[in-house]
């Protein structure tokens, strides 16, 4: 797999915000969860007494901007490739029996980088023309697969279930109608479909492109972000510090409800059974304290320089300390 190795795009979102959270006061631990194009980890290295900042991305894109970082802090600077789901397990193959890490500040970024968004071989946008990709590493399926080889139904369900398309049916029908006669091999192709199958009146209603949640679903599937983001969300309690922070930043309804659930859950704010959290039991151990009663939204500068911010969701919550 080959990159764009052009300039650094990405712009953190939320970063202002996030810094408040974060304890001056002390030699801290931080595992960023998602490293992207660096801008937390960075930030934090400059402005924060770090004792040890790891960083995890499951994207080998990161590598190119973490380089910097390794030669500038190299005792304190880490990355590891891999997914955030085995975040205990790639933790654990860096520490050792004499230094056991725990860590006071570990966050999520759940968005797409802006690097992987402007290269148009990695497939991610409808804006850019490119190959039917949306792998962000180590994925085995790409979005053609799904487009070109699932059936009908299971393709509106995608759409429906993970992006909350009410024109699911319609644009899955149209996506198998065009495959017999030709394979659809690109992003325009897909999206050009997409937009013929949303009536023109209800699309000049909607601020966003006509393709987002299609686009979104698929990427998810191909990725599968929310199986990724659970697994990750149980396994932090246990790598942070007694008061450590979990930050997290979610872009759309499905992440930020699963957020929201598991905050509401580990902070004993509501015991019941949720389509999110099936396995969890109807009660148990309360284990951190909501921070954030509401997510932070980015302000009116923050979205006018950052466009793409402007659907973020900050979410904090502390480990209570034993």
């Amino acid at each position: 797999m080959t990159f764009n190795k052009s300039v650094n795009l990405h712009q953190p979102v939320l970063l202002d915000e996030i810094i408040k959270f974060i304890p001056k006061e002390k030699k801290i631990n931080v595992l960023d969860a998602t490293f992207g194009g660096g801008g937390y980890s960075r930030s934090i290295l400059k402005h924060f007494k770090v004792k040890k900042l790891i960083a995890i991305d499951r994207d080998p894109i990161s590598k190119i901007f973490s380089t910097e970082l390794e030669k500038q802090y190299p005792n304190k600077f880490k990355l590891i490739n891999g997914c955030f789901s085995q975040i205990d397990e790639l933790i654990e193959l860096h520490n050792s029996k004499k230094n056991n890490i725990k860590f006071d500040v570990i966050i999520f970024d759940l968005g797409l980088s802006t690097n992987q968004l402007e290269d148009n071989k990695r497939g991610f946008s409808f804006l850019k023309d490119g190959p039917l990709n949306m792998n962000m590493g180590k994925s085995k399926l790409l979005a053609s697969d799904i487009v070109n080889n699932f059936s009908e139904k299971e393709i509106a369900n995608i759409i429906f279930k993970f992006g909350e398309e009410k024109y699911a049916r319609k644009i899955a029908k149209s996506i198998v109608n065009e495959r017999k006669l030709k394979t659809i091999k690109s992003t325009k192709e897909l999206a050009n479909l997409i937009i013929k199958n949303i009536p023109k009146r209800k699309s000049k209603k909607i601020k966003i492109n006509p393709a987002t949640k299609t686009f979104q679903a698929l990427r998810i599937v191909v990725n599968d972000e929310l199986s990724e983001l659970k697994l990750a969300l149980n396994k932090s309690h246990e790598l942070l510090a007694p008061k450590g922070k979990l930050i997290i930043v979610s872009f759309q309804s499905l992440e930020d409800r699963i957020v929201k659930d598991f905050f509401n859950h580990v902070s004993g704010k509501r015991w019941r059974s949720s389509r999110h959290y099936p396995e969890l039991a109807e009660n148990g151990p309360i284990t951190f304290k909501t921070i954030t009663k509401k997510p932070i939204r980015p302000n009116e500068r923050e979205i006018l320089s950052n466009p793409r911010s402007r659907s973020a969701k900050l979410r904090v919550a502390e480990k209570i300390n034993y």
